[in-house]
């Protein structure tokens, strides 16, 4: 993965600098070290004048400081880069002089600073090097005893023209200080000097690429490209932002000691820097939420492909994203509609789960090798779910269930209701991620769950539904355990125990039209309800295979009408009918006792109705063939209780209906 987010950098360099033969950096570096240091150093933007201090030819010992307005052609020429600490020397002869009126003096660097930095250019002037003479023209100039400022009027420039030129810069903004030296007449700024950009590739490494525990190594091999002989960082990965497998923990190379970390995978200059391009300008582009957590999507190009194509294809892609008003605030969920549409021989994908600020870090999950050919399998599976009807799924669809080739519905689906830090920290739990993350590596591959991944899958279900029940209970809200969530005053859908029970099921049959949760073939099941408001229910999509989980589902009708009743007669069944659910802990042999308290509860009431009484009977001729030993585990008797339940309000709708239901049954 690491060879694919170096070969990204170098398609993008190519296609950035117009090179149809794909040029290696090395080749960019001679033909565009201008452009080139852009995508190195800090970007200046929003930087907005620069004031240069250039030779008085006709006159000995003179600068003149003069003020110029920035273009993107004039930003090219002044690559600025970070001083490594806030007290340290400016790195080259591009200085950003900054206002801060709360100081005093309000506009830096300070003079102390200044001191430092040509005292640290004076050293570079006097040490063998390719750009030893640059740095004694730098030198030079800043020697000089005079400048020339505002309609050439002359000042002395004291003991440091840098200081000199600080202090009389009158801007409230931050703005650029450079030198530019004489060529032949012409006058040069850093970014045209060939041996500056040289120099800033030395002082970018030992900036970004070089520890005190990872200093670097001469005569390695580069552990990415396989270039012999030559300057390798161990840092590299790391400097350049990408620190995928926390590579600065003690124990994460061979022994204990971090300063052998190049035995395992140092870097020459040249990978690094395109790393630190891709980290930088490519991965922006690629990073979305999938599964409901950020993700790099990275594409891994294979055979023939036509790179500048493929770049050039991507970046028409991102354009009409960002151009289309309607879908501007869901850029991130569309990227993979880009790949779906590649060939099999020309790509792969890969997604790796992390953190995405200054660095890339903190690698939690990834999956490799996704076929842009499944992903068009999916995405024509989405368009059809579209389509989909059955008396199971939700009539209230919300937007943020829907089938995405991002799956971000799993994190709605999974997520525990509610506000709060308590809540917050619930659904940011590990275990939750990692469910999340298994379901999706088996939808992107079109493989089946493991047994231990089913029932992991099935726990973080029932907690889910556990945190429904238990924020209905808080609140004293008996509507959504029966109805799906819309609120007529507002016209917005939002998220119930009823509804989300249904969206499950939608849910449950997506698995197994994907191959990742195939329903039971051998359906056990021997009862066949004889009402015609319970057929379509009964139905291969409900899963409901076997006589126990009929049960359930059964008396989760029955529940789902008896919490109606009871909230039309203002009972209060917080206290009362909901404890009987025992905190969502049932499993079938808890079935007959709640069944029992169902139909005595009914009988309390007075008759019900004849609807209502049909369905009871249905559940005694079910409980009958089911016997006394109801082998039901937890999770598969709240699932179809909780069903029931949701799905009672069309089965048995009331007659005489009150806020939440009906007097009389």
């Amino acid at each position: 993965m690491i060879n694919d987010m170096r070969q990204l950098a170098l398609i993008k360099l190519n296609y950035e600098f117009h090179h149809d033969e794909h040029l290696d950096i090395s080749q960019l570096r001679q033909q565009h070290a201008k452009e080139l240091a852009q995508y190195l150093v800090e970007n200046a933007e929003k930087i907005p004048r620069v004031y240069v201090l250039s030779p008085v030819l006709e006159r000995e010992n003179t600068v003149r400081l003069s003020s110029l307005e920035l273009d993107e052609e004039k930003r090219q020429r002044l690559p600025f880069v970070k001083p490594s600490g806030s007290q340290s020397a400016a790195v080259g002869p591009v200085i950003k002089r900054t206002f801060k009126p709360q100081e005093k003096p309000s506009y830096g660097p300070t003079a102390k600073i200044l001191n430092s930095t040509l005292k640290e250019f004076k050293k570079l002037a006097t040490t063998p090097s390719p750009w030893q003479t640059y740095f004694q023209e730098i030198v030079t100039i800043l020697n000089s005893q005079t400048l020339l400022f505002e309609q050439e009027h002359s000042i002395s420039a004291g003991s440091n023209v840098l200081t000199k030129a600080v202090e009389l810069i009158d801007e409230k903004e931050t703005v650029f200080l450079t030198v530019a030296t004489d060529q032949n007449g012409q006058e040069f700024w850093p970014g045209n000097r060939p041996e500056y950009h040289e120099y800033l590739a030395h002082e970018l490494a030992n900036i970004k690429y070089v520890t005190k525990d990872t200093p670097l190594q001469e005569n390695g091999t580069c552990s990415l490209c396989g270039k012999a002989n030559t300057t390798v960082y161990p840092n590299a990965i790391k400097g350049a932002g990408l620190n995928i497998s926390n590579a600065d923990r003690a124990g994460a190379f061979c022994g204990l000691d971090t300063k052998q970390a190049w035995k395992n995978y140092a870097l020459c200059l040249d990978c690094a820097d395109l790393l630190f391009i891709f980290k930088n300008y490519v991965l922006p582009d690629l990073v979305s939420e999938v599964a409901g957590d950020k993700a790099l999507i990275l594409p891994s190009l294979i055979g023939d492909i036509d790179r500048n194509e493929f770049i050039e294809d991507w970046h028409k892609y991102l354009k009409r994203l960002q151009d289309n008003q309607d879908i501007k605030q869901n850029i991130e969920k569309d990227i993979l509609e880009f790949f779906k549409e590649q060939e099999d021989s020309h790509l792969l994908l890969h997604i790796i789960w992390a953190t995405f600020g200054q660095n890339m870090e903190n690698v939690n999950h990834y999956i490799t090798d996704i076929l842009p050919s499944r992903l068009y399998q999916l995405s024509e599976l989405h368009s059809r779910a579209k389509k989909w009807q059955s008396a199971l799924f939700p009539k209230i669809r919300l937007e943020e269930a829907k089938f995405d080739l991002h799956l971000n519905m799993l994190w709605f689906l999974l997520k525990r209701p509610g506000y709060g830090k308590k809540v917050n920290n619930a659904n940011k739990s590990k275990k939750l991620k990692e469910v999340r993350q298994q379901l999706t590596d088996k939808i992107y591959h079109g493989k089946a769950l493991a047994n231990d991944d089913k029932q992991n899958l099935w726990n973080e279900i029932t907690i889910t539904a556990q945190w429904y029940f238990t924020e209905a209970l808080q609140q004293s809200q008996v509507y959504g355990l029966c109805h799906e969530g819309y609120s007529d005053k507002k016209a917005k859908k939002y998220w119930t125990l009823a509804g989300w029970i249904r969206h499950l099921a939608r849910f449950f049959y997506y698995l197994d039209q994907t191959g990742v949760l195939p329903m039971s073939k051998s359906d056990t099941r021997t009862f066949q309800p004889q009402m015609a408001e319970l057929k379509p229910f009964f139905i291969p999509e409900s899963g409901i295979d076997s006589n126990e989980k009929a049960l359930a589902f059964l008396i989760g009708i029955l529940y789902g009408k008896l919490l109606q009743v009871q909230s039309a007669r203002e009972v209060n069944v917080t206290s009362s009918t909901l404890p009987w659910l025992k905190r969502l802990q049932l499993s079938g042999k808890d079935l007959p006792e709640l069944y029992a308290k169902i139909c005595h509860k009914f009988l309390t009431y007075g008759n019900p109705s004849d609807k209502t009484r049909q369905v009871i009977k249905e559940t005694a001729q079910v409980g009958t063939l089911v016997g006394d030993n109801i082998v039901l585990d937890i999770t598969k008797t709240v699932y179809f209780l909780l069903l029931g339940q949701a799905l009672a309000v069309e089965i048995l709708p009331s007659k005489s209906k009150s806020e939440f239901g009906e007097v009389n049954g």
